[in-house]
């Protein structure tokens, strides 16, 4: 059975380049252009893992990261936070808000698909 991917972005050229890259994978993609939109399909069919844009309309990276961690059920989700932002600052800020990795726009399809299994594996490993 395919991994879930949940991708949020509110550009279609990135959802759909993104989703092109993870299906060739072999992951199962789901897309959604805001926070909000994610957060209810996230709730009603629970991802491995969340790639997330952070300045989107209606619902932001961030405020999706915060909803996402509040919930008990969701809360352990890997998040990888897609951003043209670059400085430590703003990487230290999203880390705090619940990121687990970032990838800055524009990326290269090996990378993307790299930092997605170094989530995935980091979530499968008991906590020490």
């Amino acid at each position: 059975m395919a991994i879930k991917v949940l991708v949020i972005d509110d550009e279609e050229d990135y959802r759909l380049i993104i989703s092109d890259v993870l299906k060739g994978a072999g992951y199962d993609v789901r897309l959604a252009k805001d926070g909000e939109e994610g957060l209810r399909m996230a709730k009603a069919d629970p991802p491995e893992v969340v790639l997330v844009d952070w300045m989107m309309p209606r619902m932001d990276g961030e405020r999706f990261c915060r909803s996402l961690r509040a919930e008990p059920t969701l809360a352990g989700l890997p998040v990888l936070m897609l951003t043209v932002r670059q400085t430590a600052d703003e990487e230290l800020e999203a880390l705090h808000f619940g990121v687990d990795d970032f990838i800055v726009k524009p990326f290269k399809a090996p990378e993307l698909l790299a930092r997605v299994r170094a989530v995935l594996r980091r979530a499968e490993k008991p906590s020490a």
